[in-house]
């Protein structure tokens, strides 16, 4: 049994913000605009998972306590040109998007401020939303390395079928 809840203004206010620091100003208010709903922890009473219209959209990393995007995160992040950016070649994307592992070989773009551990956006060079995942390195040594894991992709967003008639 969840329990899923409206934030009342402080939670807004605090989730709205560490979203702003995390992802950029105005990122806050573009995750978390309308039919919001948070989790708590049982233990903690501390918040856990954010929703919108029953989609998990974040969750809160326990250990620092910034926002980890879901998949659909991800995609309002990147819709609403927020967060940090990694670009990979053509090549690599079917690999992406099946969750695996991005190469410093494989990146053609990143945002100089990455840092290890930032939650980032991987997209294609159309400027196409791949998925999420953990920055490894920096930004900058990721443009500079030509060998090593650059992000662990936490998810990657499936290609649906083309189905051929």
């Amino acid at each position: 049994m969840t329990r899923f809840e409206k934030p009342n203004d402080s939670d807004l206010k605090k989730i709205q913000s560490i979203a702003d620091y995390q992802f950029g100003q105005g990122a806050g208010e573009a995750l978390f605009s309308e039919n919001i709903e948070i989790e708590r922890s049982r233990g903690t009473n501390r918040i856990r998972f954010i929703y919108q219209n029953k989609e998990r959209i974040c969750s809160f990393r326990v250990r620092d306590g910034f926002l980890v995007p879901s998949l659909i995160g991800g995609e309002i992040l990147h819709k609403s040109d927020f967060g940090l950016k990694v670009v990979v070649n053509e090549d690599t994307e079917p690999f992406v998007r099946d969750g695996k592992t991005v190469f410093a070989k494989h990146i053609v773009e990143v945002d100089q401020q990455i840092a290890i551990k930032d939650e980032v956006i991987i997209i294609n060079q159309k400027n196409e939303f791949l998925g999420i995942g953990t920055a490894k390195i920096s930004g900058t040594m990721m443009k500079e390395m030509n060998i090593g894991v650059a992000v662990s992709t936490r998810k990657g967003m499936k290609k649906e079928k083309e189905v051929i008639t």
